[in-house]
C-alpha cells in the first residue's frame, strides 16, 4: 500500500511547500485547511479536507482520528502553530500524535513561550537581548527607545478564539502604551533591547534527542525592513558559534522532529537568540531547493527509517517568495535611508538580484513547472498586487489633482468666506496636528468658533505625548491638557469649513460623510509654499516635529489671510 500523509494548515507557506515536497517524493498527500487555499489546486494533493476548529479539542481530535482511521497516514504535519497546539493537547502516546513527530510537552511549551526560551538560553550561557517582562500597566518600566515588544506567545487564546501574537519595534512611549493596552489582556509582554543587524536561522531535524540533519540561512530581505519573516534569503554554511548555541538549546530540550533556532546578528558579528520555532518554517523552500528536504526527513523518522547522513547542500543559493518580496521592493524604494532601524538595500542592486534565476542560483517559493496550477496562482497573486498598487497610486494622484483644483476654486470664492463661522480641524488621532492647529486658530482667528477631532474610532481621551507637548510649547501653544476626541455627526454638521491634514484624512472623512466634501479643504494648501499633506509628528524626532508645526503655523497664516 502506498504511503499517505496529511498536511494540516495547508493554507500556510510551510504547508504548501510541504505538500509539494512530499508529492515530488512520490507520497500521496492530503491537504487540510480551515478554508479554500492554493494548496487544494496542487497536482500533488490526493485528498482535500476542511480542517476542524483547532480551538475545540474534542472536535479536532475526533476529526483527525477519523481521517487517520480511514487513510492510515504515515505522517501528520502540523504546519502552523494553530495545528501544532491542537496536536500538543492530545495525549503524548496517542498514535495520531506520534505520527506528527513532536517533542515532549515540556520541550514544546518552552519553545512556544518566548520568556521561557529566553530564560533557558540565558542559563545555558547563550547571548540574549536584555529583557523585562511586563505583566501590568501598573508596572511599566523605563525604556531607551527604540525597543522591541513581543507577546510571550505567537498565538494567544481569547474568548473570541485564537489571536495572533505580535512583535513590534517601538520608537516612543505612546506606541508602547498602545501595544501594551492591546496585548496585556492576553498575557505578559516582553520588552527587549533592540538589536540591529539581520536574521539568521539554524534549522534541525532531530530523532529522540539526536541531531540528524541541519541547515543554515540568513535573511536578505526582511518583511518590515527592520525585521520579521524573510521574503528573500540565502543558504550559508552554519557559523560554528551559532550552530553550537542552537544545538545546545535543542539538545537540552531532548528535541524530536524539526525546529529552527533564530538569531539576530549585529553589525559587529555578535549574535543574540531571538526564539525557537518548533515546526516547519516559512522559508522552508530554500532548504529543500538547496538540498535538505526536511518534510521527507520527517516522513522517514515517522516510518522508523534509517535516514541518510547529513545532506551536502548548496551554499549561497537563494530563494524568493515573490508574493511577499514585491511589497518589500516597494517599501525599500520609499524607505528613509537615514533611519538606522531600517535594513534597506540599494534599489538597483535589489533589482539586479532578479537575474540570479537565469544563472541557476535562485528559485522562487512554490514555483514548480510540474505543478502549474500552483504556479499560476502565485503569478496571479503577484499580478493582482502590482495592479492594486498601481491603481491605488493612480487614484491618489487623481485625488490630489482634484483637491488642488478644489482649493483654487474655494480660494477664489469670496462669498464662501463670508459664510464661514465654524472651523473644524481633523487629523487621524486628534493627538498632535489637529489640536495644535485648533489652539493656534483660537489665537489667530479669535472671531471664529474652532474645534478639533480625530478620525480614528479607537482614539478617545488620549493625551498628547510629552515630547510633542514640549515642541508645541516652543511655538507658544500649550497642549498639556488636551485629550483626544473622535469626530461625530454633530461635528460635521456644525462645521462650515473642515480642514484635514492629509489624503487619508480626506478619504476617511468623505467615505463616512460624503456631504462634507465641498466644505473640506487641505490645511497644507494654505501654507507658503503650499503642500498637499502635513505629516504626522507622532513618534517623530523633536526637530522633525518642529518642522511639521512650522508648516501648520504658515498654513494658519495663509488661512487667516484668506478668511480676512
Amino acid at each position: 500500500m502506498s504511503r499517505r500523509t496529511i498536511v494540516l494548515d495547508a493554507d500556510s507557506n510551510a504547508g504548501l511547500e510541504t505538500v509539494q515536497s512530499l508529492g515530488r517524493g512520490g507520497v500521496a498527500v492530503d491537504a487540510a485547511s480551515p478554508d479554500e487555499c492554493i494548496a487544494f489546486s496542487s497536482k500533488y494533493v490526493t485528498g482535500k479536507h476542511r480542517q476542524a476548529d483547532v480551538t475545540q479539542d474534542a472536535t479536532f481530535t475526533a476529526w483527525i482520528r477519523a481521517l487517520d482511521s480511514k487513510y492510515q497516514y504515515s505522517l501528520v504535519v502540523p504546519s502552523t502553530e494553530r495545528s501544532l497546539l491542537a496536536m500538543r493537547r492530545m495525549e503524548r502516546n496517542d498514535p495520531v500524535r506520534l505520527k506528527a513527530v513532536l517533542p515532549t510537552d515540556e520541550a514544546l511549551d518552552i519553545a512556544l513561550d518566548k520568556q521561557r526560551t529566553w530564560k533557558l538560553a540565558k542559563a545555558l550561557g547563550i547571548a540574549v537581548p536584555e529583557c523585562i517582562l511586563i505583566d501590568s500597566l501598573d508596572n511599566v518600566p523605563d525604556a531607551r527607545y527604540p525597543v522591541v515588544l513581543k507577546t510571550k506567545k505567537s498565538l494567544l487564546l481569547s474568548e473570541s478564539g485564537l489571536v495572533p501574537g505580535s512583535v513590534a519595534l517601538i520608537r516612543h512611549p505612546e506606541a508602547r502604551l498602545d501595544f501594551l493596552r492591546r496585548y496585556l489582556p492576553h498575557g505578559p509582554v516582553q520588552q527587549q533591547a533592540w538589536v540591529s543587524g539581520h536574521g539568521l536561522g539554524i534549522e534541525f531535524l532531530y530523532r529522540q534527542g539526536e541531531a540528524v540533519w541541519h541547515f543554515a540561512h540568513e535573511r536578505v530581505h526582511e518583511g518590515s525592513l527592520w525585521g520579521g519573516a524573510s521574503s528573500y534569503r540565502r543558504s550559508i554554511a552554519p557559523p560554528k558559534d551559532l550552530f553550537l548555541a542552537a544545538k545546545r538549546l535543542l539538545d537540552e530540550l531532548k528535541w524530536h522532529g524539526v525546529g529552527m533556532v533564530e538569531f539576530r546578528v549585529d553589525q559587529n558579528g555578535e549574535f543574540f537568540l531571538m526564539e525557537i520555532n518548533p515546526r516547519l518554517w516559512g522559508s522552508l523552500a530554500l532548504a529543500i531547493d538547496a538540498g535538505v528536504d526536511f518534510p521527507m526527513g520527517l516522513l522517514g523518522i515517522a516510518e522508523g527509517q534509517t535516514l541518510p547522513s547529513q545532506p551536502g547542500y548548496r551554499k549561497h543559493y537563494y530563494a524568493r517568495n515573490i508574493v511577499d518580496d514585491i511589497p518589500w521592493q516597494l517599501a525599500n524604494l520609499r524607505a528613509d535611508r537615514m533611519d538606522p532601524t531600517l535594513r534597506t538595500r540599494n534599489p538597483f542592486a535589489a533589482l539586479a538580484e532578479f537575474s540570479r534565476p537565469l544563472i541557476g542560483r535562485e528559485s522562487w517559493d512554490f514555483f514548480d513547472w510540474r505543478d502549474l496550477a500552483v504556479t499560476a496562482s502565485q503569478l496571479r497573486q503577484v499580478a493582482t498586487h502590482i495592479l492594486r498598487t498601481a491603481t491605488y497610486r493612480w487614484r491618489r494622484r487623481r485625488l490630489a489633482r482634484y483637491l488642488i483644483r478644489h482649493h483654487a476654486r474655494q480660494f477664489r470664492r469670496r462669498s464662501h468666506r463670508k459664510e464661514i463661522q465654524n472651523v473644524l480641524f481633523l487629523c487621524y488621532g486628534n493627538i498632535c496636528r489637529s489640536p495644535f492647529a485648533a489652539e493656534l486658530a483660537r489665537v489667530k482667528l479669535a472671531q471664529y468658533r474652532v474645534q478639533s477631532a480625530g478620525l480614528d474610532a479607537g482614539n478617545q481621551e488620549r493625551r498628547t505625548p510629552e515630547e510633542i507637548v514640549e515642541v508645541a510649547r516652543t511655538k507658544g501653544i500649550d497642549l498639556s491638557n488636551h485629550h483626544s476626541i473622535r469626530v461625530t455627526d454633530e461635528h460635521v454638521r456644525w462645521a462650515d469649513l473642515i480642514l484635514v491634514m492629509d489624503l487619508d484624512n480626506y478619504t476617511s472623512l468623505v467615505r463616512q460623510w460624503p456631504e462634507a466634501a465641498l466644505r473640506t479643504d487641505m490645511l497644507g494648501l494654505f501654507a507658503a509654499p503650499p503642500c498637499l499633506s502635513i505629516s504626522d509628528p507622532y513618534g517623530a524626532p523633536a526637530a522633525e516635529a518642529s518642522q511639521i508645526f512650522d508648516t501648520i503655523l504658515t498654513s494658519l497664516s495663509g488661512l487667516e489671510s484668506w478668511l480676512q
